[in-house]
């Protein structure tokens, strides 16, 4: 074989793993009150990518049942539930929801071979959370997860560590679009529901405005973040970030009952030009 058919050649191979290298997508059209993607995906390193075609805001919660648990023990699970959910349902995050019919939010997570379900726990302003509404989804990740991430993994710009009860970046963050590793150093469940605040409204107006029973529209603008993830699990984000104040915002239940942003896991930040 001629030295330039070797090199074409050597090309093709070099072309064909950089495009298996790439983290695939997962595209979810959220509505009120269902999801729409594969029943179905492979395991590994995975970006999540939230459509919101719905009226009300949604976010994809993932979680992994583990012990070989169905969607049938946790629909069980679910109906009796009281206090803190059984040891053998994972959080392993997922995408905060954005806008109605605004830009996709996303996420991007390693997926172990198992049973998973998404679901959406955001409350409709009569209360009721969306996933007694039936916003809730089975589905199967088959497959070994790598032992190494992908090379076509997204590369974070920021780390963003989440504990009992505030949250701390490794730097000030900048404008334009940034990746951002969420990871959670606790032993609780925790999120960051994030949203850019308008000029002179504070970070304490979202709050405010729920305790309020959420009437009209809110007065932040959600932009993404990420759902709950247990202790030592990594979420990645990419998000279009303007100059301008934001807010971070945790709703998880405390072992007391109260909400975390109830013992302070609520915190402004400035991202600059």
């Amino acid at each position: 074989m001629s030295r330039r058919a070797l090199f074409a050649l050597g090309t093709l191979v070099v072309l064909a793993t950089s495009a298996a290298a790439q983290t695939p997508t997962v595209t979810v059209t959220a509505t009120d009150f269902a999801f729409s993607f594969p029943d179905t995906i492979q395991a590994g390193l995975t970006t999540f990518e939230i459509v919101n075609h719905g009226t009300e805001l949604h976010h994809m919660q993932i979680l992994r049942l583990e012990q070989g648990k169905t969607m049938a023990d946790f629909g069980a699970a679910m109906q009796n539930m009281q206090g803190p959910p059984p040891a053998w349902i994972s959080f392993v995050g997922g995408p905060q929801g954005g806008v109605p019919h605004g830009p996709a939010t996303n996420a991007t997570l390693m997926l172990a071979p198992g049973n998973y379900v998404a679901m959406c726990a955001i409350p409709s302003p009569d209360g009721k959370p969306h996933v007694a509404r039936g916003m809730v989804k089975a589905f199967t990740v088959t497959g070994r997860a790598p032992a190494v991430v992908q090379t076509g993994a997204p590369k974070a710009d920021y780390v963003l560590t989440l504990y009992d009860y505030n949250y701390d970046t490794d730097k000030p963050l900048k404008a334009g679009r940034r990746t951002i590793l969420f990871k959670n150093t606790a032993q609780q469940f925790h999120e960051a529901f994030m949203v850019k605040l308008p000029p002179n409204v504070p970070v304490t107006a979202l709050l405010e405005w729920m305790g309020g029973g959420m009437k009209g529209q809110p007065p932040v603008i959600p932009v993404g973040g990420i759902v709950g993830i247990g202790m030592g699990k990594e979420n990645l984000v990419t998000m279009d970030l303007e100059p301008g104040n934001y807010g971070l915002y945790c709703f998880f239940p405390a072992p007391d009952g109260k909400e975390h942003v109830v013992h302070g896991m609520v915190k402004q930040i400035t991202v600059t030009k």
